[in-house]
């Protein structure tokens, strides 16, 4: 007999526009009285989805009181998620315990990462949590940024990192999780610095700004990336100092909020060309989460 009681997770988990059918499964989740993810179809995991879908957990365990149960997790699925720490979140019941003699070694030569971790809603804590994701990113940059090496990246990225936590704390109302990678999908090198929350969102984080006009979510989040605005201060350049260094990598960076996302593709490739995407009527998912990429 079916277990009605539980959700077959799709093999969606590989970058952050099929994202998107994982987010589409929310209502049901809530809806349904669901109480376990089957995860036997995912065949791959990259960290804008992997975070994600800590958010979504998070979510569902402050809403219901409980934990979402994961079930029939592939070995090297599971193997993943134990290296990025996912489980020690405390947000998700394990039914497939993994064997320590399976973990994947934490050597030197393994620190392509910066496992998932916590960026608290208050100041003080953040700050102290930051500072120690920053001196971690400089001990394993020569690993994380391997095929990216060159100039002032170390700098750029740790300004990136200290941006857009800050806005965790002071625009969220909310904690959220960072995690970053390195690591290769069909023939690209890809390293991928992911931060998100599930606060209150651009929009709402922006009502107090009457003089800031726009007509949809997607319209505001491309004008924060692109003009100085902030939605604490007169004058602020966060999301537009980080698009500004993106743009100098030659990366991409994508930012989802509420029902919608942008897209900005720099591209160093076809003479710096920039591409812009917008999407709206998006499936509702709380907070912001932002992923910046940068590809061989």
């Amino acid at each position: 007999m079916p277990d009605y009681n539980r959700i077959t997770v799709p093999n969606t988990l590989k970058d952050t526009y099929s994202f998107e059918e994982i987010i589409n499964l929310r209502e049901k989740l809530f809806s349904e009285n669901i109480s376990q993810l089957d995860m036997s179809r995912v065949g791959f995991i990259e960290p804008y989805s992997m975070v994600s879908f800590a958010i979504l957990g998070r979510e569902y365990l402050r809403n219901t009181g409980k934990k979402l149960t994961l079930v029939n997790i592939p070995l090297n699925i599971n193997q993943y998620l134990y290296r990025m720490d996912f489980f020690k979140t405390g947000i998700f019941e394990n039914t497939d315990k993994l064997d320590p003699k399976y973990y994947f070694k934490r050597s030197s030569l393994s620190k392509s990462v910066i496992e998932i971790t916590e960026i608290p809603g208050k100041e003080r804590e953040s700050i102290r949590v930051i500072s120690d994701v920053i001196a971690t990113f400089r001990k394993r940059a020569d690993n994380i940024l391997k095929y990216w090496l060159f100039g002032s990246i170390v700098d750029y990225f740790v300004t990136v990192i200290s941006e857009i936590c800050q806005n965790i704390f002071e625009h969220s109302i909310d904690s959220g999780f960072l995690a970053m990678q390195t690591y290769s999908y069909s023939s690209e090198h890809i390293v991928r610095l992911v931060i998100s929350d599930s606060g209150v969102g651009i929009r709402e984080s922006f009502t107090g700004k009457k003089e800031i006009s726009v007509d949809s979510t997607a319209s505001l989040i491309e004008k924060v990336l692109t003009t100085p605005l902030s939605s604490k201060r007169d004058f602020g350049y966060g999301l537009c100092q980080v698009n500004t260094i993106v743009e100098k990598l030659g990366g991409s960076i994508y930012i989802r909020s509420d029902d919608a996302s942008v897209s900005v593709v720099h591209n160093k490739k076809y003479n710096s060309t920039t591409k812009t995407f917008q999407k709206t009527n998006l499936a509702p998912f709380p907070g912001t989460q932002l992923s910046v990429t940068l590809t061989t």
